[in-house]
């Protein structure tokens, strides 16, 4: 891991407070982001996020924290999804999470997540006029200390184009993790150009940022 892993100047008191951003906040339509691997801005910090059943996570910036009530499957009403992301040289890094009334709504919801994923992805690279252009990997089962043990929770990697700055295709790169907690599901995400990741050298801080988290013991 990155040598200012441990920053004595951890910040340990960022909390989710109201807002209304829209959801491709933490979607990542807009990312503009540069190089990828252990650049001199990423200083990790512990966050500890309102309402999500105790999760620490290790953030290499700052995050901008929001919500907003989203539709969601089996909610007539919507569901409050909690949003946290912050941008660096070496990507865009969230966290999403949403608490569900019903037990019988958890693998249904860790699916949706996937989907979501899936169709924002999808018009992300019509806006680039590539066309679906989407491809995804299965990483197979995934591990947070103290979270449920459920057969959705799964690492994902997906690839697809957007438009940059410019409006030209952008080959991006994203590496999500679905996972829950009692009655709360999770997506933590990494975006990135395809490009810089390839280009990376040393430890890949996306690893960095997913095996930060967990639950309490």
């Amino acid at each position: 891991m990155c040598a200012n892993l441990h920053n004595e100047q951890m910040d340990r008191d960022c909390h989710v407070r109201a807002a209304d951003p829209p959801l491709a906040v933490v979607l990542g339509l807009t990312l503009s982001l540069l190089v990828s691997g252990c650049s001199p801005d990423l200083n990790w910090r512990e966050v500890h996020p309102a309402g999500a059943d105790g999760l620490t996570a290790l953030f290499p910036c700052k995050p901008d924290a929001h919500e907003r009530v989203v539709p969601w499957p089996g909610m007539p009403s919507g569901a409050t999804m909690h949003m946290l992301s912050c941008q660096t040289d070496a990507g865009t890094w969230a966290l999403s999470y949403l608490t569900l009334p019903d037990v019988a709504l958890l693998a249904p919801s860790m699916h949706e997540l996937t989907m979501s994923t899936r169709r924002n992805l999808g018009a992300a690279a019509a806006m680039s006029g590539t066309g679906p252009g989407l491809s995804e990997q299965d990483l197979g089962p995934i591990k947070v200390p103290g979270m449920t043990p459920m057969l959705q929770a799964r690492g994902w990697r997906f690839q697809a184009q957007r438009p940059d700055g410019l409006g030209r295709p952008l080959e991006m790169d994203v590496q999500a993790w679905h996972f829950s907690h009692g009655m709360t599901v999770f997506q933590a995400s990494v975006w990135r150009p395809a490009e810089a990741v390839k280009a990376q050298s040393g430890e890949d801080v996306a690893e960095a940022f997913f095996h930060g988290l967990q639950f309490p013991g």
